[in-house]
C-alpha cells in the first residue's frame, strides 16, 4: 500500500478508536512512522497554516490528508513537488483542486504563530496550567522537549556504537534511530529513576502497579526481592519467568503481609510521556484529572496498608492533582506515615530535579516526565 495512504488510514483510526499511535505502527515503516506520528506531534500548528490559507469548514478526512501536507513541507525534507503532488493523489476528485491550492500556498511560506500554544502544538489549557505551576519559561522548555523526537533507552552491557549513556541512570543507554536491537531490555530513564529510589539491593518490595514490568526488572537487577502486582495479566506478561507475579486489583489486593518497600507507579493522565504519545494532547481533558486522582488516592491507600517501611509514589503525571495533591489527601487520614525526602535517594545529576524533596523529572530532562514522592513509616530503617 503507498505510504502516505496507510499513514492517513492509521490517522483516521486513531482518531476512531482513541488507539494509541505505537502499537498500530509496529510493522511499519520509518516514513509512515514519521508521517503518523509527525502530524499527531505538530497537529495544531498544522492547522493553524491550514487555516491561514483556506476558509471555512473542512471535513475530517481532507483536514487530515492537508495535515500530512503540511507536515511534509513544513518539518520534513521532502521535495515540495513530492509533498504537493503524492498528497493530492489521495484526495477524492471532488476536493483536489483545493487541497492543491492550499499546499501551494503553504509550500511557497507558512506563517509563524507568536503563542506558546501553537508554536509548540499543545493544547492551550496544557500550557496555561503548567505556567501556574512551573512558571513561563519553564512550562515553554516543557512544551518544546515535547516536540523533540523520541528515541528508546535501554539497560544493557553491551550498547551498539552510535548510542549515548544516560546522564542520568548507571548502565542506561540512548539508542538512535539506527540503532538496532540489543541484548537488555528497553525502559524510559525516568522509569529507571522511579525503580532506583525505590529499591537497594536486599530490600524486600512490592510494585502494585507493575505493568509493563520494567522498573520489577530493575529493581531485581539491582539486587531487591521484588514481587510484581498488576490487575492485568496480559500487561504482566513480559514478566513471566523474571519476577513473582500477583494478579489483583492493587485497591484490594491479596497479601496477607506487609513488605519493607511499596511502589507504586500509579495510572495517571501521563501527561510526562507527550513526547513518546502525542496524541495524548488531543484525547486529554483537563476534567479527566479527577478521575486520575480518584483512583490514585485509593491505591495509594492501599499501599499504606502494605508497606512496613517506605513508599515510593510516582506517576509520569506533571500535573499537581495526580500528585501532591494525592498525597496531601491521604496523609491527612493517616500518621503512621511522613513525607521523606527524594533527594537522599538519587544522584547528583537527579537530584537537581528535587524540588522541596519531591522529584519533578520533567521532558527537558532529555526523558519522560515522572514526579515521585517517599513516604516513610515509623519503623522504616534510614531516615529521609
Amino acid at each position: 500500500m503507498n505510504e502516505r495512504r496507510r499513514a492517513l488510514e492509521l490517522l483516521r483510526r486513531i482518531e476512531r478508536e482513541s488507539a494509541y499511535a505505537s502499537p498500530l505502527l509496529t510493522n511499519d515503516s520509518g516514513f509512515v512512522r514519521t508521517l503518523v506520528l509527525g502530524v499527531l506531534r505538530w497537529r495544531s500548528r498544522l492547522d493553524f497554516v491550514i487555516d491561514a490559507f483556506a476558509k471555512g469548514a473542512i471535513e475530517p478526512e481532507i483536514r487530515d490528508i492537508l495535515r500530512l501536507g503540511a507536515l511534509q513541507l513544513m518539518f520534513m525534507r521532502v521535495a515540495p513537488h513530492a509533498a504537493v503532488g503524492e498528497t493530492v493523489a489521495l484526495v477524492p476528485l471532488r476536493a483536489r483542486g483545493f487541497v492543491n491550492a492550499i499546499l501551494r500556498k503553504i509550500s511557497k511560506g507558512a506563517p509563524e504563530p507568536q503563542d506558546v500554544a501553537t508554536r509548540t502544538a499543545h493544547p492551550q489549557w496544557l500550557i496555561d496550567r503548567w505556567t501556574r505551576f512551573y512558571g513561563v519559561e519553564r512550562a515553554a522548555k516543557i512544551a518544546e522537549a515535547n516536540q523533540e523526537l523520541s528515541y528508546p533507552d535501554a539497560m544493557t552491557d553491551s550498547p551498539p556504537p552510535d548510542a549515548t549513556r544516560s546522564e542520568l541512570v548507571p548502565g542506561m543507554w540512548k539508542l538512535t534511530g539506527s540503532s538496532g536491537d540489543v541484548d537488555g531490555f528497553a525502559l524510559d530513564e525516568g522509569s529507571a529513576v522511579i525503580a532506583d529510589i525505590a529499591a537497594a539491593a536486599g530490600d524486600d518490595v512490592l510494585d502494585l502497579a507493575a505493568a509493563p514490568g520494567g522498573k520489577s526488572l530493575v529493581m531485581r537487577a539491582r539486587g531487591a526481592r521484588v514481587v510484581s502486582n498488576d490487575v492485568s495479566l496480559s500487561r504482566l506478561r513480559p514478566l513471566i519467568g523474571k519476577s513473582l507475579l500477583v494478579v489483583s486489583d492493587g485497591r484490594q489486593p491479596s497479601f496477607a503481609r506487609q513488605f519493607q518497600v511499596v511502589l507504586l507507579d500509579a495510572p495517571c493522565s501521563a501527561t510526562g510521556t507527550i513526547r513518546k504519545n502525542p496524541e495524548i494532547k488531543w484525547r486529554l481533558h483537563e476534567d479527566d484529572l479527577a478521575s486520575f486522582a480518584s483512583l490514585q488516592k485509593q491505591l495509594l491507600a492501599s499501599a499504606l496498608d502494605l508497606a512496613s517501611e517506605t513508599i515510593v509514589y510516582s506517576t509520569c503525571s506533571l500535573e499537581t492533582e495526580e500528585n501532591d495533591a494525592v498525597v496531601d489527601d491521604v496523609l491527612r487520614k493517616r500518621d503512621d506515615f511522613v513525607r521523606g525526602d527524594v533527594a537522599k535517594l538519587v544522584n547528583g545529576n537527579v537530584a537537581r530535579w528535587v524540588e522541596n524533596g519531591v522529584l519533578r523529572l520533567t521532558p527537558e530532562a532529555g526523558t519522560d516526565g515522572f514526579t515521585a514522592h517517599v513516604l516513610l513509616g515509623a519503623r522504616a530503617s534510614r531516615p529521609l
